[in-house]
């Protein structure tokens, strides 16, 4: 038999008695968690999305929120990758990575790359295609306005790196039968300048946005997504188990090393900026 404080723990974890209890008890709880939802159903229904075609072929543009809602519209998206020089290990790198907020409509609280959003048509420039100009400038948008990174002293549109595109699907998660995903995602890479490497104050994270932050290793990424794939969005785990993420690493070791060019002209060979590869 529960005992009192375990039957009201319980009820505390279903939504409507959250509501109710918050409304009568915790008024002002209540009415910060209605205003952080607000501020997401905001850029839902404000921020305006490029709807494509499988081939990125812009058809016609639409919400945010209906272009996530129900079975969704495939859109142009990015997925931004930001590495630093490790300030523990030399020689080597370390990823981004955040833990979406709890307020986040979709794949609330689950670990992802270091920037995921959309280009809008309600931002200058940001419908640009030639050299992938447009993706670029959403993405450093973005990563101020998540991750709170001052893009005066770093992502500048010059170090912001086009590799290739993917696309894929995704119902939310948890499951809600309401929101999903369906991207054509570029996928960005940039790297820190070094003094930035330990140099955290150029970075302040949204709370309304993310919950956490993390700079990993390759070989501890993979590991975690391999041991609690549940914690990880889902085309992260695809980048990850796809190998896409271990070729980006090596793309990004030879940006930064002092190899001979023709070593990263090989690396770079192997991203095919043209075509676009289903995740499965």
């Amino acid at each position: 038999m529960l005992s009192v404080a375990q039957t009201l723990l319980w009820r505390l974890s279903t939504s409507a008695f959250t509501d109710i209890f918050c409304v009568l008890i915790l008024p002002r709880c209540y009415a910060s968690t209605v205003d952080k939802y607000q501020i997401q159903h905001k850029h839902m229904t404000e921020d305006e999305c490029l709807v494509v075609d499988n081939f990125d072929r812009v058809l016609f543009t639409a919400s945010k929120k209906n272009c996530h809602y129900k079975g969704g519209l495939l859109h142009r998206a990015f997925s931004l990758f930001i590495f630093r020089t490790s300030p523990s290990t030399a020689g080597s790198l370390e990823l981004l990575v955040q833990q979406r907020s709890t307020w986040k409509l979709t794949f609330p609280l689950l670990w992802t790359n270091s920037c995921c959003s959309h280009p809008c048509v309600n931002y200058d420039g940001e419908t640009e295609e030639t050299n992938a100009l447009g993706v670029k400038r959403a993405s450093r948008r973005k990563a101020n306005h998540e991750l709170g990174i001052d893009i005066t002293r770093c992502l500048s549109v010059e170090d912001i790196h086009f590799l290739t595109r993917i696309i894929y699907s995704a119902s939310n998660e948890p499951e809600d039968n309401m929101w999903c995903e369906r991207e054509v995602d570029y996928l960005l890479v940039s790297i820190l300048p070094p003094n930035l490497s330990v140099d955290c104050s150029y970075m302040a994270p949204n709370v309304d946005e993310v919950a956490a932050t993390a700079w990993l290793d390759l070989v501890s990424l993979e590991s975690l997504v391999e041991k609690e794939s549940s914690c990880y969005t889902p085309w992260f785990r695809k980048i990850v188990r796809l190998g896409y993420l271990r070729k980006m690493w090596q793309w990004a070791e030879a940006k930064v090393s002092l190899s001979p060019p023709h070593s990263f002209q090989a690396v770079g060979k192997l991203w095919d900026r043209t075509d676009i590869f289903e995740l499965k």
